[in-house]
């Protein structure tokens, strides 16, 4: 009895010891320490296109993004009103696709692919952020090189670069909403400009489908007057302008107008007007533009004389 009561008081004794020190070992151990939290990329609710031209967006390391464009063919301004009830106001013919697909290398560095119907069209492109807006910098600088060509990079090959400059406004400190203004600047080359036009206008036709109403997409000379001086130039430089204002905290209104400065110019110059409904990653924008370009060659040729194209953009972060 004297025994089993000695090992029943050292089993107590040894259940109080561990049962005062487990409290002091909990607090003097280092509690697991959270999983960061992924930093927001700078400008993240922005978008990485106006309606066509490029932005200086931004897309967080290994993340994608997506975009379909969709310009449907009928132009606006022929016919009457009946007409164009006929054929639902575009919606009843044919239409220039694109496909983007882009990724992030870095947090300042992304590649892509761009794929159009018009004409074949195939762009390859990659683009590097130099700096940000803020700590002393009062813009957004991005750098970009692009080649592509028609007939799925077989004919009229048109390398080209530029930069994007942009400066905003009211933007908020947590990343889920755009700022309330952002202006861009946009200044191109584009080479092989010229010689894209001559054999996109010997394709048999810019778009592929029946039953459409379109103009000419481009014209070197009007009836009757002389050739432009610029006609026979091989490549072109334009500077893209345009902006977004947010009307309402997830929609937003946008434009661009694209000038040539040199060179080869036919057509008008391009242009373009979205109104946009952002989500959580991503963005539908209703799009008028007198062109069905995407891509900086596109752009660079110019769009169609007097004509609106009513369209639309998708696009998917992830």
């Amino acid at each position: 009895m004297r025994r089993l009561s000695s090992v029943v008081q050292l089993f107590l004794i040894l259940g109080g010891w561990l049962a005062l020190c487990a409290p002091v070992q909990a607090q003097t151990q280092n509690p697991p320490a959270p999983p960061a939290p992924e930093p927001p990329a700078a400008n993240f609710r922005t978008e990485l296109n106006l309606v066509s031209l490029p932005t200086t967006g931004s897309l967080r390391r290994h993340h994608g993004y997506f975009r379909l464009t969709h310009r449907f063919a009928r132009d606006l301004t022929l016919g009457d009103f009946a007409d164009l009830a006929e054929d639902a106001f575009a919606f009843d013919n044919g239409a220039v696709l694109g496909l983007e697909y882009r990724f992030a290398i870095a947090d300042n560095v992304q590649v892509g692919v761009h794929r159009s119907t018009l004409n074949k069209a195939l762009q390859l492109f990659g683009r590097w952020d130099a700096w940000k807006q803020g700590a002393g910098r009062p813009a957004d600088v991005s750098a970009f090189a692009s080649f592509e060509a028609l007939d799925n990079l077989q004919d009229g090959h048109q390398p080209g670069a530029g930069l994007v400059v942009s400066r905003t406004w009211g933007a908020s400190d947590d990343g889920q909403r755009g700022p309330a203004l952002a202006l861009y600047a946009s200044p191109t080359f584009v080479y092989g400009t010229f010689d894209a036009e001559r054999i996109a206008s010997g394709m048999g036709g810019h778009v592929h489908t029946d039953h459409l109403v379109v103009k000419p997409l481009s014209v070197d000379a009007h009836d009757g007057e002389e050739p432009d001086e610029h006609a026979g130039h091989k490549s072109t430089f334009f500077i893209g302008l345009g902006g977004r204002v947010r009307v309402r905290p997830t929609v937003y209104v946008a434009g661009e107008f694209s000038p040539r400065l040199h060179g080869h110019d036919p057509g008008d110059s391009m242009w373009g007007a979205s109104l946009e409904k952002v989500t959580r990653g991503h963005t539908l924008a209703l799009t008028l533009t007198n062109s069905f370009a995407t891509t900086p060659g596109q752009i660079a040729r110019g769009g169609t004389p007097g004509a609106i194209y009513l369209g639309f953009n998708i696009i998917r972060k992830f």
